[in-house]
């Protein structure tokens, strides 16, 4: 059993195994595609540390500045 946030309606709803669509290894998370009991769209949750690692590494990076444009 898996527990979800459906990003449609959200609630939190229990997932049972079987309603896993499939399973896509990344270099930085493993994304499960769920299919939602709630709205019974297909719905992918990243897991994994170094998802998270990743994504609090790019929050806490500066924000760089686009170069100027000059006309031609």
């Amino acid at each position: 059993m898996l527990l979800i946030t459906c990003p449609v309606t959200r609630t939190d709803e229990f997932v049972a195994d079987r309603r896993i669509r499939s399973v896509t290894n990344h270099p930085t998370h493993i994304a499960l595609h769920v299919e939602c009991p709630a709205c019974g769209a297909v719905h992918v949750y990243p897991t994994g540390r170094r998802w998270e690692a990743t994504r609090a590494a790019r929050a806490a990076a500066p924000v760089r500045q686009a170069p100027e444009l000059h006309p031609a």
